[in-house]
């Protein structure tokens, strides 16, 4: 009989493929969601850190401390638009 097919060690071996390429797409698929919620802890933190800067540099009378807090107005929307995104993907896990 051929390898692999109706003799116990083809059908062994045939499992074997099967399961090591399901762990192969499980695990691949794996890694980029959880570095997605790495990222999206990063951001989120550096979003707080931002508005902390920006608020305490809006009551300094220093150009520089003002200026610094007009820049990072600039940081501060494309994370905060990215903060309303985990956001609705979360909601949307829950629906």
């Amino acid at each position: 009989m051929e390898k692999g097919r109706g003799t116990p060690k083809g059908d062994w071996e045939d499992m074997i493929i099967m399961l090591t390429t399901i762990t192969t797409t499980t695990t691949r698929t794996a890694v980029p969601i959880s570095n997605a919620a790495v990222f999206g802890a990063i951001s989120v933190v550096a979003l707080i850190a931002l508005l902390i800067v920006k608020e305490l540099s809006s009551v300094s009378e220093n150009r520089k401390v003002l200026f610094l807090g007009r820049i990072t107005s600039l940081t501060i929307h494309p994370l905060l638009f990215a903060f309303l995104m985990i956001v609705y993907v979360k909601v949307m896990e829950v629906l």
